[in-house]
């Protein structure tokens, strides 16, 4: 596939092909891997849900999933920092470079894995009862997390992994390792909670062993002679400069996702005051929910890795084209999940839950809220596509005040005149479009792309 003599010559597709053809042959790999991702997550919660109640589906969803993507987002922001680091390299050809930012990210990425292994068992259970967490899901939700944090390491080692693969041209691969994983998980999903009886630790734990295989796939990739890795333990130190452009890419973007998520756990504390009909209606819906975000962030990687190997090469007119052609591609993806879901809310929550109440809590969620998905789609492809290009804290700053700051005031307001959940959720539409605008702004106003034309960082 990517042989060394291929990545050494001068034939790139993504530098002088078809742009909306390179596109979808980076975002398909993507989306099809994440689908299965998601349907892992969804296998999870449709299982929990059936088997063991509706206070088990709140401890697998709701505040502990929001937990656990503050930690997986920080994972990917160093993730995107080693692939946007290896784009640039890779698409000017400096394959010393591609391969010193291989070494220093899989250093990077196992001791960040640890430190955040430890803080997930130490931390979680302790936040989970600080926000409110009702006292039924409490005991559950603490153990899920506790076991699933086990699984940081391999998780931080695949995603980081993953996107060096897909930086060098190569999205197949990570789709093979991560569908492996998914089948491994949901088997495992089943046998642990129903004939073993291990309830939501079973779960935990089957996550965390398909971790590990995705992990170990990635790592065996990467050491394939065969391939321009060459990933060996004895060549595995940390370059300072990489590890600067890394940080300096990765840590902003990790910031700036997880601003969703800090937001969203601010919003979440206020949900658990509604009772367990909602939180349980929520968990479910945000499994729902995640197939159109996993769709957005699949545009957003595929536009990244363009940019990021266009910039590399100098090609900045590619660069821009890009992003009105992926906006365009991603336009038309929110507005099929908008009318798809908006059709068939009340059958889709059936699948997570028999309960009446939580049925209609979630179905009437996913009618008012589904329609605004179009208003987000600027943020993910414009500001994937700037941070290709080595810019990414102005895009985390317009997301810390969009998205963050101004969903926490909606919050506050909410909470303090007594607001109902339909009230509570307006939050998320407005500020999809706020920041959506300013991305936007920022693109034509900033003359970001000025200020990085002409090298790397």
């Amino acid at each position: 596939m990517f042989r060394q003599k291929q990545t050494e010559g001068s034939d790139n597709p993504i530098l002088d092909g078809n742009i909306a053809v390179q596109l979808l042959i980076f975002f398909f790999p993507i989306l099809i891997g994440s689908l299965f991702q998601q349907l892992y997550n969804t296998v999870d919660a449709i299982i929990v849900g059936k088997y063991l109640g509706k206070a088990a589906l709140g401890a697998v969803g709701g505040s502990t999933y929001m937990l656990i993507n503050l930690i997986i987002y920080l994972f990917l922001g160093i993730s995107n920092g080693a692939a946007v680091a290896a784009s640039h390299a890779y698409g000017a050809g400096r394959m010393r470079d591609f391969r010193r930012v291989i070494q220093t990210s899989m250093v990077v990425s196992v001791a960040v894995g640890i430190l955040f292994t430890g803080l997930g068992m130490w931390l979680s259970p302790l936040v989970l009862k600080l926000i409110g967490t009702p006292q039924e899901v409490l005991e559950l939700a603490s153990v899920y997390i506790v076991i699933y944090s086990i699984g940081y390491v391999p998780c931080c080692i695949y995603n980081v992994g993953a996107g060096i693969i897909r930086a060098s041209g190569d999205s197949r691969s990570p789709l093979y390792f991560l569908v492996a994983a998914c089948v491994v998980n949901i088997v495992l999903d089943y046998v642990f909670i129903v004939p073993f009886q291990w309830g939501v630790a079973g779960a935990a734990g089957a996550t965390a062993i398909a971790q590990l295989i995705s992990a170990i796939l990635v790592v065996w990739r990467l050491a394939d002679k065969r391939y321009p890795y060459r990933l060996t333990l004895r060549r595995l130190r940390v370059d300072k400069g990489i590890l600067r452009q890394i940080f300096y890419i990765g840590i902003p973007s990790g910031i700036q996702s997880d601003m969703y998520s800090i937001a969203n756990l601010i919003m979440q504390i206020q949900v658990n005051t509604y009772g367990t009909d909602t939180v349980a209606a929520l968990s479910a819906y945000e499994k729902i929910d995640g197939f159109y975000w996993m769709t957005m962030s699949a545009f957003g990687m595929a536009i990244t890795t363009f940019c990021g190997q266009n910039f590399g090469a100098g090609k900045m007119d590619r660069v821009r084209k890009g992003m009105r052609v992926c906006s365009g591609m991603a336009a038309g993806g929110a507005v099929l999940f908008s009318v798809v879901f908006g059709c068939f809310s009340a059958a889709l929550m059936g699948l997570f839950t028999s309960d009446a109440s939580v049925i209609e809590i979630g179905s009437r969620l996913m009618v008012e809220l589904t329609p605004f998905y179009i208003a987000y789609v600027l943020t993910e492809v414009y500001a994937g596509g700037i941070r290709g290009c080595g810019e990414s804290f102005v895009p985390m700053v317009i997301t810390a005040v969009g998205v963050c700051l101004l969903r926490v005031i909606w919050t506050g307001v909410v909470a303090l005149v007594h607001g109902s959940l339909d009230m509570l959720m307006v939050g998320y539409p407005a500020t999809w479009a706020i920041t959506s605008g300013a991305i936007m702004l920022y693109y034509w106003k900033g003359g970001w792309l000025k200020k990085y034309h002409g090298g790397g960082l």
